[in-house]
């Protein structure tokens, strides 16, 4: 199988964020394209071919990120269930108790 073809496969699934086995007929088996990923990974190749590109890359003098690229979950303000009423100590203090010994 040609390696272009699996590159450019990965690169896809990555890319649209789908799952391996909806990968386009066009690239291969999506076993083949899964496995040779899952294959290079614990090699550290996509580490490697990474760090050698953005050695050959000129970086720009100034970089920014907009807000509009940094999204967060709709639950990533805090704990489940939301807000609830919690009586402050004091009031919590003063309450007869619930159980008789």
């Amino acid at each position: 199988m040609d390696v272009r073809r699996v590159i450019s496969g990965i690169i896809h699934v990555l890319r649209i964020v789908c799952r391996w086995a909806d990968c386009r007929p066009a690239y291969g088996p999506s076993t083949t394209i899964y496995n040779r990923f899952n294959r290079w990974s614990h090699r550290d190749l996509w580490g490697r071919i990474f760090a050698t590109l953005a050695a050959q890359a000129e970086l720009p003098g100034d970089l920014s990120m907009d807000s509009t690229a940094v999204r967060a979950h709709r639950s990533a303000h805090g704990e489940n269930g939301g807000r609830e009423f919690r009586p402050s100590g004091a009031r919590v203090v003063a309450q007869p108790p619930k159980s008789t010994p």
